[in-house]
């Protein structure tokens, strides 16, 4: 019966299709003896090489080395190859400052992929069954998950810290006992974890103390807990093409930058914006990156009501940046782009002469003497001899717009009434003539301060050109 519902499981996924070759993760337990003998028992029908993997975790002394021996053992029984390693996970814990379940756990997957690699493998399957499902599942409610958490555990899902690599679970709707039957019936000896006891772990304690409870409560406990897996995975599997196929258009991505408009991502139902801001950590940040359901919708709640070139520390590597009309989250670190500005470095402060016009950064400006006249309606007469510069903005800059009379604007404050980003500002292009600001580029357009009548009247004058 279980081999025929692993075949089934494999033959409906097609998971073995494009592989040749399959990492087994054994352990010596029940459960991950039982999974091998059942694809070592169908290799010859699946047409694929099987390759045993077994970590030893440095946790249980002697007898974590006495379960690698007797996986060895077994993978030379069958004439299987294997690769087998040792893994300081408590030294590893404290390195990485996560707990020891945390860092086993992680510890394992690398290995794990680490061989998948080597065999030039895309797949791994592992041997969790319908109890390790509702443990994982009841993990997840005690840490306050969303939903995607108590979808549990797939039966094909990315490897996590390793999304290239396929995690197989052809045990998942199966229960313990079946497989301990399965064992008993084929004669299968297997490795007895001790530690599997030791409720001090947390998912022991929910494995001995919670789970056998709830079952007095409702035998099909297992069931119950499978069935409501599969509903919120479609669920999820619904919000993800969602996700995908109408938000992601509207978001524009640069390296380690994402950028959606303000009104549009407002506009979403609380439920997407939640699960877009998820996303956006996960793809941003580094492997280990997260966001718990407290912090998303206090970052939700920053963000409604969040000025105008203010950040927020997201944690994880991630900030967040609100403009006038977006709302930025990026990888610390990264530059955000803006493809509506020019802009140049911070530092710019070039000379500009009729000898040596400026020609960088998608800018060209030149000068002539006024006999030369470029007519365009960017031109601007210069008096005699002036120093013509092109710089970046400097504290107590002053603007003098067309049309306001001669009155002059701090250039702050200029710079705020048209919407201009702060973390655009000390990079957008000035043209000083004598000190004095007399050009501003955004974007396409050059805004021209209001010029003295004199200049076009002084014998001999310059004419500026600037495209």
């Amino acid at each position: 019966m279980i081999a025929e519902s692993v075949l089934q499981t494999i033959e409906h996924t097609s998971v073995f299709s494009e592989t040749g070759s399959v990492v087994v993760a054994v352990s010596g337990g029940c459960d991950s003896v039982a999974l091998l003998h059942v694809l070592h028992s169908l290799q010859a029908r699946l047409e694929v090489d099987l390759h045993v993997a077994s970590l030893d975790h440095g946790i249980r002394g002697e007898a974590g080395q006495h379960d690698v021996n007797f996986v060895r053992s077994l993978a030379q029984r069958w004439k299987l190859p294997y690769t087998a390693q040792r893994a300081e996970v408590p030294k590893l814990a404290r390195e990485w400052g996560i707990g020891l379940e945390a860092a086993a756990r992680r510890a394992r997957y690398d290995f794990l992929a680490c061989v998948a690699r080597q065999q030039g493998s895309s797949c791994v399957a592992v041997g969790h069954h319908a109890q390790d499902q509702a443990e994982t599942m009841l993990m997840h409610i005690v840490r306050g998950s969303g939903a995607r958490g108590l979808g549990g555990m797939r039966t094909i899902s990315p490897m996590p810290f390793h999304p290239a690599i396929t995690l197989f679970r052809p045990l998942l709707s199966l229960a313990r006992e079946q497989l301990e039957a399965y064992c008993a019936a084929h004669n299968l000896a297997y490795r007895h974890d001790e530690t599997n006891e030791d409720t001090t772990f947390r998912r022991n304690y929910l494995r001995h103390e919670i789970l056998e409870r709830l079952e007095r409560l409702n035998p099909d406990m297992l069931g119950a807990f499978g069935r409501l897996a599969e509903s919120i995975a479609v669920d999820e599997d619904f919000f993800a093409e969602l996700l995908e196929t109408q938000l992601m258009p509207a978001v524009d991505k640069f390296e380690g930058v994402w950028r959606i408009g303000k009104q549009a991502f407002f506009e979403m139902h609380p439920a997407l914006q939640r699960r877009l801001l998820r996303e956006a950590f996960r793809r941003l940040g580094d492997e280990f990156t997260g966001l718990s359901h407290h912090v998303t919708l206090d970052l939700i709640t920053w963000a409604k009501s969040a000025r105008p070139g203010t950040k927020r520390d997201g944690g994880a590597s991630i900030e967040l940046y609100m403009d006038y009309d977006d709302l930025w989250i990026l990888r610390k670190g990264s530059q955000m782009m803006q493809s509506d500005y020019r802009l140049i470095p911070r530092d710019t402060d070039a000379s500009i002469t009729p000898s040596a016009p400026y020609k960088r950064h998608g800018l060209s400006i030149s000068i002539a003497d006024s006999s030369t006249s470029f007519s365009h309606s960017n031109d601007v007469v210069l008096k005699a001899e002036c120093d013509v510069r092109l710089r970046t903005r400097r504290p107590g800059d002053r603007f003098k717009p067309k049309g306001m009379g001669g009155q002059s604007r701090k250039l702050k404050n200029w710079m705020i009434d048209r919407k201009v980003p702060r973390y655009v500002r000390d990079r957008i292009p000035l043209v000083t003539a004598d000190g004095d600001v007399i050009a501003i580029c955004l974007g396409e357009t050059w805004h021209l301060a209001e010029t003295d009548p004199a200049a076009a009247s002084e014998v001999p004058s310059y004419v500026l050109n600037l495209l």
